[in-house]
């Protein structure tokens, strides 16, 4: 065996039975058994730096796979994080000993395909280092799908490169519009369609059906109230939130309405309230046209006019950044900013916190965003659940992530008040 090729061979050994659950001392120890003291030495210093700068690595070698990088299969992906590190960390091992070896060991393992990629990836991360650009995989994307870099970033910190990327190419691609019924059944809204010769299909999440034609108020059913349009990931998480039947709701951020005219198909009365007098002439019309019994108010959540536990059910659908709607809306991405996303967590917070006064004892406090920011989402709650021990979750929350379902993404949680 060449020289230099145990050490790789050894790396890659210790990484692939830390992935199978082996702790790293002892997949160390497996390893290096008939190794030298010198070559125990780099394959620990290789071994455990892959595994400490995994998530840096990964977004050097992404910059430079030109396939899907999350289809590379898992040994591959560790020996070219074995070669970006020692390229990126270790001053000592020449760049040609670097390629040369991590190649050798790629082409026993997985064949000269497979040795021809990571040389091609290995060798333009070493033409990077030389030229004194490591590339930022950030600002790659970023460029490529024309997002802002740093939102590129905090969604690489969230999801990764490879769902990151997923969601950029989402991103740019045309949703179809969705219908959901609204004063008619499922089967009803079909035959509106369908007798109107309107195109039609079953929408995403088998929720609602997707519709060609962009004149809404053209389509058969509008004046009469028969759908709404709303996008299938709002759709299933309240349908997933399975609000009772006969309870009383007050929807407090309601505007424009959708999920209004939604519940109120099966709440005993449903009450909608928003902040601002556009937004409630907004509201109005569309629980005029498609919703049932609504009673409308202008009102601040977060100093709610409604009696203290008072209320069965209060649905928060919360002002957010919308960052899971961007897709519908090309300008969205260029409106916000790390600032905006944070005035909009302190909103929530306070919305959350004075519309909760409303929930009554046992009822129930769901809360909705179309985000896909944890300080919107999961965080915001916990710390909710943290300033309040007498509400707590009901059931796990609900999360859409819009390239796993072709729709808008959006998250939902379930709060029981308790005491």
């Amino acid at each position: 065996m060449a020289a230099g090729i145990a050490p790789r061979r050894a790396a890659l050994g210790i990484l692939r039975r830390v992935r199978e659950g082996v702790r790293f001392e002892h997949a160390f120890e497996l390893a290096v058994a008939e190794l030298s003291e010198s070559d125990r030495r780099l394959v620990h210093e290789i071994a455990a730096g892959a595994l400490r700068q995994r998530d840096t690595l990964d977004r050097q070698i992404d910059s430079f796979v030109t396939a899907d990088p999350s289809r590379l299969e898992p040994d591959l992906r560790d020996l070219l994080r074995i070669g970006a590190y020692q390229l990126t960390h270790l001053d000592r091992v020449p760049a040609y000993a670097v390629l040369s070896t991590t190649v050798e060991v790629a082409k026993n393992i997985s064949g000269r395909r497979a040795a021809g990629l990571v040389n091609a990836v290995l060798r333009r991360l070493a033409e990077a280092i030389e030229a004194g650009h490591t590339p930022d995989p950030a600002e790659e994307l970023a460029a490529r799908y024309s997002h802002p870099p740093w939102l590129v970033e905090r969604w690489i910190g969230l999801f990764g490169i490879g769902r990151t990327e997923a969601l950029l190419r989402h991103n740019n691609t045309r949703l179809p519009l969705t219908l959901q019924p609204a004063k008619v059944t499922m089967d009803a809204l079909w035959q509106l369609m369908i007798s109107a010769n309107v195109p039609c299909a079953e929408g995403p999440l088998g929720m609602g059906l997707t519709v060609e034609s962009p004149q809404v108020r053209t389509l058969p059913g509008y004046e009469a109230g028969a759908f709404i349009v709303q996008d299938a990931a709002h759709a299933w998480l309240l349908d997933s939130l399975a609000i009772p039947a006969g309870a009383t709701v007050w929807d407090c951020c309601a505007a424009p309405g959708g999920k209004t005219s939604v519940v109120s198909r099966t709440a005993g009365h449903v009450s909608a309230s928003d902040f601002r007098r556009d937004r409630l002439g907004i509201l109005r019309d569309t629980v005029t046209r498609a919703a049932h019994g609504v009673s409308l108010f202008l009102a601040d959540a977060r100093r709610p006019p409604v009696r203290p536990r008072g209320v069965e059910v209060v649905l928060i659908d919360a002002p957010c950044s919308a960052t899971g709607t961007i897709a519908r809306h090309p300008d969205a991405r260029w409106r916000l900013s790390a600032d905006r996303i944070g005035r909009l967590v302190r909103r929530e917070e306070e919305i959350l916190e004075g519309a909760a006064s409303a929930v009554s004892k046992h009822g129930l406090l769901v809360y909705m965003t179309c985000s896909l920011e944890a300080e919107e989402n999961g965080h915001q709650v916990d710390r909710f659940l943290d300033r309040h021990p007498e509400f707590r979750r009901e059931q796990d929350d609900l999360f859409v992530f819009p390239p796993d379902a072709g729709t808008d993404g959006g998250y939902a949680a379930r709060l029981r008040r308790v005491a």
